[in-house]
């Protein structure tokens, strides 16, 4: 019943961001606004950078105009991907509504065979046990984002100060509770020591272009405050509980608290279509979890961080690559790959 759930989602966000695609290729995105200044679209469906919102509001329009956009997102790092369908619609640059579903693919097939024990010599141990209880091999967790931006004040290029907006993001696990390895109704996310499968974040974000900017050449930077209780954005749960899972025997505390962490972005324009940037992302830091194979080193959801390249050919699509640094993730510290973003803009 959950995959035909996932299944029918999926879809649905699919016919949406091919239909938008499809609305753009022919109206060929005729808002007011200058090429490129409608952003791209981050992977929880905001108009923004690759893992950042900005202030900018979806879509070229203003004033008395509605545009939008849809996107497809793929990450891709050793035995990890992400994928994100997403669309929003901006109101008179003034209002932004946006949706995404997201899916983590969960490949630890060689891990197959641990079972987590808890303190053995003075720390978490993780043995090969004959008949295994934990199968991390083959694992996808999925997430439905439902979020809302307004915009405050100011523009990122006609006034001296920043756009500034605020947004909210409302969050919802669909594994907390699937069936895993046979332990029952458990998901990867309560396993870890989530606390809850759904949060809400919120958020203020301040973005300014300089027209002349680093190297005189066309510069926009943006700062982001976030609100959050989201465990790697939401897709390991919300919050931690010591009474789930294995999250006691890793030393986890029952944390349900808002965490205030800084996100930021900065790009050049080389051309005019044709931006070269990176961003960073702060995590919480309240859940752990085994960070390798043997256990010896225990880790958090740590800063993210990607370098991009974002090619602007229209103003009717946009295409984003970057390297990607998604922090450490269970079982592996070091998670580093490859994004890439397809956005259509109408």
């Amino acid at each position: 019943m959950e995959a035909n759930r996932w299944k029918k989602t999926l879809a649905a966000t699919a016919i949406a961001g091919l239909g938008v695609f499809g609305m753009s290729s022919f109206a060929h995105a005729q808002g007011s606004r200058l090429l490129a200044t409608s952003g791209v679209t981050e992977v929880g469906g905001s108009t923004g950078g690759g893992i950042v919102p900005w202030a900018v509001i979806s879509g070229y329009d203003t004033g008395d105009e509605i545009g939008g956009s849809a996107s497809g997102t793929f990450v891709r790092v050793p035995n990890y991907s992400l994928s994100s369908l997403g669309a929003s619609v901006g109101i008179h640059n003034r209002l932004e509504i946006s949706v995404a579903h997201e899916v983590l693919n969960v490949n630890l097939g060689g891990l197959s065979n641990l079972s987590v024990l808890g303190n053995q010599a003075g720390g978490l141990g993780v043995v090969a046990t004959p008949s295994p209880i934990i199968n991390l091999g083959n694992q996808t967790i999925s997430m439905d984002v439902l979020g809302l931006k307004a915009r405050l004040f100011g523009d990122i290029l006609y006034t001296p100060y920043p756009q500034v907006s605020v947004g909210i993001k409302y969050k919802k696990n669909n594994d907390f509770n699937s069936n895993f390895s046979g332990l029952g109704p458990i998901g990867i996310p309560k396993f870890l020591g989530a606390a809850s499968d759904s949060g809400t974040d919120f958020y203020v974000a301040a973005t300014k272009v300089f027209l002349n900017g680093v190297f005189h050449r066309v510069t926009l930077v943006n700062l982001t405050v976030r609100g959050t209780k989201a465990n790697a954005m939401g897709l390991l749960g919300f919050g931690t509980n010591s009474n789930n899972g294995i999250a006691g025997a890793l030393g986890t505390k029952s944390d349900n608290s808002y965490h205030a962490e800084l996100e930021a972005s900065a790009a050049v324009f080389l051309r005019p279509n044709v931006a070269l940037g990176g961003e960073v992302r702060q995590q919480p830091d309240s859940m752990r979890y085994p960070t390798n194979a043997a256990a010896t080193t225990i880790g958090s959801p740590g800063t993210m961080k990607d370098v991009f390249i974002a090619y602007f050919p229209n103003k009717s699509l946009s295409l984003t690559a970057a390297y990607a640094d998604l922090g450490p993730l269970p079982f592996q510290a070091s998670n580093k790959g490859v994004y890439l973003s397809l956005n259509a803009t109408f």
